[in-house]
């Protein structure tokens, strides 16, 4: 005997609603579980690669993920519900939709920080200093982007003509952009500099208008540590136009000492000197090449001699170099017998008068 099957269209209109929110409920109950084990397989290679950060990224996304299976379920159920009269179904239906546009931006919103991980760890090293400014901007600027695009979704299931509203908030962010040409431009700049990174925290920086060590990277401005002590705040347009050099970076430092040596110190003493001094120079560790050793100028009172060379980056270890240098100049001459005090010509007015005056008496 063939057994009785209800037509499709005598199936009671609650009946496929009623399913699609018991799977609601059902995802509810079970969402981290299940939220769980999907993270798992979708972010495999993270947790493979990263293994020490993917538990802090898995409870980033759970519970928005959790939610949005329950909540697709619950809007299919109130779309379906074509039982419930017209006025409560479309606010039902708005309502349901409303909520699942609100956990599906949530999801972006925490997923953002998923993003700023990854492009940290791409650059291949830690970020530091304005490396992890820029990151923090970039994850800042995904999250305003997120939540403005998510209102006006929401806002466009309760309002009809959000196109005029947009209109109006466009009008009115330009007057706001008008007044606050300062405070834009400051924040544009302090994008430019956490990009770029001409700098890090901790970095000396010196421009035109400041120098000191890098404190903070704020929106509106930058902060420095001068030597005096004294905190000076730099407004971040004004640092993002400026020749920017960062002392910090440098490689290494260049020396350069100009002394007059006296005429007496000539020919072959003049070159024992010079020899004895590079060979002097070229043996110490922390003196690196080029070394140059030069008369640059010829003077009345002597001849001009010029020294250059190079040492590492620090500022303290090259102010000791060149004081040894002196100190070294001093003792070859010393060594040699010479000085570098110059003969000063003296004029005895006096005497010049008394044979004047001898020569008209004759």
């Amino acid at each position: 005997m063939q057994a009785d099957i209800m037509p499709l269209s005598d199936t009671p209109s609650w009946l496929v609603p009623l399913i699609f929110a018991g799977l609601a409920l059902f995802f509810f109950l079970f969402r981290k579980i299940i939220a769980g084990g999907l993270l798992h397989l979708i972010l495999t290679p993270v947790r493979r690669r990263y293994p020490p950060d993917y538990p802090g990224m898995r409870q980033e996304m759970i519970n928005p993920l959790g939610l949005f299976l329950a909540a697709a379920f619950l809007a299919a159920a109130c779309h379906l519900a074509y039982f419930i009269p017209a006025p409560w179904s479309g606010f039902l239906t708005r309502l349901a939709d409303s909520l699942l546009t609100a956990v599906a931006f949530w999801f972006l919103y925490r997923l953002s920080a998923l993003v700023g991980f990854l492009v940290r760890k791409g650059k291949g090293h830690p970020a530091e200093g304005a490396s992890s400014s820029a990151v923090s901007l970039l994850v800042s600027m995904i999250r305003v982007l997120v939540l403005f695009v998510g209102a006006l979704v929401i806002l466009s299931y309760w309002v009809s003509n959000v196109a005029g509203l947009i209109t109006g908030l466009g009008i009115g962010g330009l007057a706001v952009s008008l007044a606050a040409q300062d405070t834009i431009s400051n924040f544009i700049g302090g994008i430019a500099i956490s990009l770029e990174q001409p700098f890090q925290l901790g970095d000396w920086i010196s421009t035109p208008d400041a120098s000191g060590t890098v404190e903070s990277i704020g929106i509106r401005s930058s902060r420095l540590r001068a030597s005096s002590g004294a905190q000076v705040s730099v407004p971040n347009k004004t640092l993002a136009a400026s020749v920017i050099t960062n002392e910090s970076r440098r490689e290494r430092r260049r020396i350069e000492i100009e002394v007059t040596l006296p005429w007496e110190l000539a020919g072959s003493s003049y070159d024992l000197f010079r020899e004895k001094l590079e060979t002097w120079l070229k043996n110490r560790e922390e003196i690196l090449e080029p070394v140059i050793i030069a008369i640059r100028n010829l003077k009345p009172e002597g001849q001009s001699l010029y020294i250059s060379c190079y040492t590492g980056a620090a500022y303290a270890a090259m102010l000791e170099t060149r004081d040894g240098i002196n100190r070294a100049l001093a003792a070859i001459l010393d060594e040699l017998g010479m000085s570098l005090e110059i003969a000063q010509p003296v004029r005895l007015e006096r005497e010049d008068a008394i044979l004047k005056n001898d020569a008209k008496h004759e």
